[in-house]
């Protein structure tokens, strides 16, 4: 399926209205951007093309569940395709993301609905990867077992919660990332800088609603995860046999375990117990994560100026590649009882919390106003 088809099957996400008064324009839009950059090179033609459809879905999302009073009068008479054109975070002049004195002024409910709605969409689709991913390696093991449909239905369907404990951060990151380069786009982010507070405007519903969140990963890792990861084993395993491990055991379950051999000294035995700590300090971690990560998101678009889906893919990447290799590193480690537990599974916190206030408090360069000295700058 081509490009341009795929994107007019993505217009159905926007509601009716919308899509038949702006529809024609935007497809013609996106083809006229889509070959554009196919001359430029077959990577950055698929970049656009899966740029123009994210923007797409992601839009007909917010439409669909936004209230008609969060509209302004005016802004019925401007069509969407305008505000989120594919290279709308290409490098502008200087000063050209200065801010418009008539931009709107975005209240906490309406950034609120904005972030949910990139994070519903990037839940979703790291979410059904990852499904998919798994089910390519258990479908066929479980069809030469001869497993009914049934039986392979709840295995996907045992393998959500843990798939979900593993995407809920990622999706933090990316759905902070992509509203941030967003907003240093319409020129909000700029005008925010120049407010006292004002980044701290735009970063505190995003943070708090990020602490929300972690509440809920931290429910789902730990207490839905591990029931869910115990029915799993019974449909996978050939023999139907579950024995408890760490994996299958929630906080709870793994601090009672872990104090019931604490007074026994051989090695195996006190390697058991780290097992069970770094456990629950992993599950705790992964919660943190999300806080952690969405600073680490909004750190990075406020420092690099080129936004847009280039940026969201490849920081998207390093970021989950770096804490993943972090993650692993250090849960490897604290199970051989070479760093504690709480060392292990939280340096890779450390590593982005430390580099996102980094980032944060790192004085920026004043741009040059046209006679050579240097603007000042108001901090948020």
């Amino acid at each position: 399926m081509s490009w341009t088809r795929t994107y007019r099957l993505a217009l159905y996400v926007l509601p009716t209205g919308l899509r038949r008064k702006h529809g024609s324009a935007m497809e013609r839009l996106f083809a006229r951007e889509l070959q554009r950059a196919r001359e430029r090179s077959r990577l950055q033609g698929m970049a656009a093309g899966a740029a123009g459809i994210w923007d797409v879905v992601r839009r007909g999302a917010y439409e669909q569940v936004r209230p008609s009073c969060d509209v302004p009068a005016e802004s019925h008479d401007v069509m969407p395709w305008e505000r989120w054109d594919i290279h709308a975070h290409e490098p502008q002049r200087a000063g050209a993301d200065s801010g418009d004195p008539h931009m709107q002024n975005y209240t906490t409910r309406q950034l609120l609905r904005r972030h949910a709605s990139s994070f519903a969409i990037a839940f979703l689709a790291l979410t059904a990867i990852l499904l998919v991913n798994f089910a390519r390696k258990q479908i066929p093991e479980l069809s030469a077992r001869g497993a009914s449909a049934g039986t392979i239905a709840e295995a996907m369907l045992f393998a959500v919660p843990f798939i979900a404990a593993m995407t809920i951060p990622m999706a933090v990151f990316i759905a902070v990332l992509r509203e941030f380069t967003r907003l240093r786009a319409d020129g909000t982010l700029a005008a925010a800088l120049r407010e006292r507070n004002g980044l701290r405007r735009l970063l505190r519903p995003v943070l708090l609603a990020a602490v929300g969140i972690a509440v809920l990963e931290l429910v789902v890792a730990a207490e839905v995860v591990p029931r869910a990861n115990a029915q799993l084993a019974a449909v996978i395993k050939p023999d139907g046999r579950t024995p408890q491990s760490d994996r299958t055991m929630t906080i709870g379950q793994l601090r009672e375990a872990e104090r019931s051999i604490q007074a026994v000294t051989e090695s195996d035995v006190l390697g058991r117990a780290a097992a069970y700590e770094v456990e629950v300090q992993k599950k705790l971690a992964l919660a943190a994560a999300c806080v952690v990560l969405a600073l680490a998101a909004a750190a990075i678009a406020l420092r690099v100026p080129r936004g847009g889906m280039w940026l969201v893919f490849g920081a998207s990447f390093a970021v989950f590649t770096a804490y993943y290799m972090l993650i692993v590193a250090g849960e490897t480690l604290a199970d051989r009882m070479v760093v504690s537990p709480l060392v292990g599974m939280w340096w890779a916190n450390a590593f982005l919390l430390v580099g996102a206030l980094l980032l944060m408090t790192r004085r920026r360069r004043a741009p040059r106003t046209p006679d050579g000295s240097e603007a000042v700058v108001a901090r948020g």
